[in-house]
C-alpha cells in the first residue's frame, strides 16, 4: 500500500503562534507519488490582519470578513489529515499554528530537501519549486505564499524526495532515513 501524506501550509497574520493567527490553510493528499485530492480555505482570524502580512500573502481584512473561524478551518483539516502522515516546509513553523489540533508530529520537507538536494541554490520552497520545475510537472502555475499553491509546492517537494531517496541506493529504509533527518515534533506551548 503506498504512503500516505497529508501536506499542511498555513498563511498568518504575522510569525508569533502565540500572538499571530491564521489567515488561510490548505491540505493537499499524496498516495505514494501522486497528488490525489486538495482542500483549502480562508480563515477569519478574528483580528486585523497587518499591511506587512497582506504585502507577503495578498489577503486582505475583506477577503476574510465572511470566511469560517480557526476552530472550523482546524477540525475539517483533522478530518482531511485522518490516517495520513503530516509533511510540511519549515514543519515547526506550520506545527506552531496547528498547535495539537492535527497532530504533534510531521515531516519537514525543508530537511528533506537539504539532505537530498544539496546542490539546490538554497532549500526555500520557492527555490525549490523553480529548481525542481514543480509548475510544469504540476502543469500549473502556483501563486507564491498561498496557502494551497505551496501546499502543493511542497507535495511535489516531498515526491521529488522520495524518488531522489529511491534513485539513491541508500542503505537506510525510507522511514528511518525520515526519522533521522527530517521529522519534527511541535513544541509544548
Amino acid at each position: 500500500m503506498p504512503e500516505r501524506y497529508c501536506i499542511v501550509d498555513v498563511e498568518t497574520t504575522g510569525f508569533g503562534p502565540v500572538t499571530d493567527r491564521i489567515v488561510e490553510l490548505a491540505c493537499v493528499l499524496i498516495d505514494g507519488d501522486r497528488v490525489v485530492d486538495r482542500w483549502g480555505t480562508l480563515v477569519n482570524p478574528g483580528m486585523g490582519i497587518p499591511k506587512e502580512a497582506t504585502a507577503v500573502h495578498g489577503i486582505t481584512d475583506c477577503m476574510v470578513a465572511g470566511a469560517p473561524d480557526a476552530a472550523f478551518a482546524l477540525r475539517k483539516a483533522r478530518r482531511v489529515s485522518d490516517g495520513r502522515v503530516l509533511a510540511a516546509h519549515c514543519a515547526h513553523f506550520d506545527l506552531s499554528f496547528l498547535g495539537p489540533a492535527i497532530g504533534g508530529e510531521a515531516v519537514c520537507t525543508m530537511r528533506l530537501a537539504r539532505a537530498l538536494f544539496p546542490e539546490a541554490p538554497n532549500h526555500k520552497n520557492q527555490t525549490l519549486r523553480h529548481y525542481l520545475g514543480i509548475d510544469r510537472i504540476a502543469g500549473e502555475h502556483l501563486e507564491a505564499h498561498r496557502a494551497l499553491s505551496d501546499a502543493l509546492v511542497t507535495a511535489y517537494v516531498l515526491i521529488a524526495c522520495r524518488r531522489r531517496f529511491r534513485a539513491g541506493h541508500w542503505s537506510d529504509s525510507w522511514a528511518r532515513f525520515v526519522r533521522r533527518n527530517a521529522l519534527v515534533c511541535r513544541k509544548p506551548a
